[in-house]
């Protein structure tokens, strides 16, 4: 049984939460008197897998201690893979030049602002994919994306040099990674790739699931603080019955 929640505004948030087995619910609702739309996500207080807990992964996460601890840990990789997400939606609309930045004490990458290495633009072996979650993925593990064209992107095999945890210096290997995240061969590995992939494939499923749910509508009667909450697609008869709660019949 679930005891409680936690609320968050933020898609990105509740999806690197839900890929670590945090239950997630959503809420839509319209104001309809000022036309704002706001959705708000409610995580369960512990995971269903493990003895996480909102808590303590966030007083953890904001301390600064779950880097220092493990720089690695599948929730630092799924926000960084949301946060790459974002960057390359801003880079295609507004033809933005990006690049990835080492963070994490060099355990990963990140997109910021900047032209990416000329000897990666210029890679000669190239991969292709039309997965946006996996090219934000695979930043998080310094392969940054370098050509964009129809839904199509290229990526270089080898990317940037990370910190394996060992603390060894690698470059990751795209091309063979790809093949063994769609065989399923990493999942056992606890890999950056895999937790990283997953929390975009929640934040997938998850705006999936905000499209196909009807929103909920605040009406609020003017200069009152008399409010209700109705259904997008209310009947009449609850039209009626929120009409006389407010006494406007």
């Amino acid at each position: 049984m679930i005891e409680g929640w936690w609320p968050t505004h933020s898609l990105s948030l509740a999806s690197c939460l839900g890929a670590l087995g945090f239950p997630i619910r959503t809420d839509v609702v319209l104001d309809e008197r000022s036309s704002e739309e706001v959705t708000t996500f409610y995580v369960g207080l512990q995971s269903l897998w493990n003895s996480l807990t909102t808590d303590g992964l966030n007083n953890d996460w904001h301390s600064g201690s779950l880097e220092q601890a493990d720089p690695l840990h599948p929730f630092l990789c799924g926000l960084r893979a949301c946060h790459n997400a974002n960057m390359i939606a801003s880079s295609l609309r507004n033809e933005d030049r990006i690049r990835l930045t080492l963070v994490g004490d060099g355990h990963a990458t990140i997109y910021t602002d900047g032209d990416e290495l000329p000897s990666l633009r210029e890679a000669d072996e190239l991969i292709e994919t039309t997965d946006a979650g996996l090219v934000a993925a695979l930043g998080v593990i310094g392969i940054p994306m370098i050509e964009h064209e129809n839904g199509l992107f290229r990526l270089p095999r080898f990317g940037h040099s990370v910190k394996a945890p060992s603390g060894e210096w690698m470059r990751h290997d795209a091309q063979a990674l790809i093949e063994q995240l769609r065989e399923g061969r990493l999942e056992q590995t606890q890999h950056p790739l895999v937790s990283s992939y997953n929390a975009r494939s929640v934040h997938d499923q998850i705006r999936r699931h905000l499209h196909a749910t009807g929103r909920r509508v605040l009406l609020r009667k003017p200069r009152s603080l008399r409010s209700a909450f109705v259904s997008e697609q209310a009947s009449d008869d609850m039209l009626d019955r929120v009409q006389r709660h407010f006494r406007i019949a």
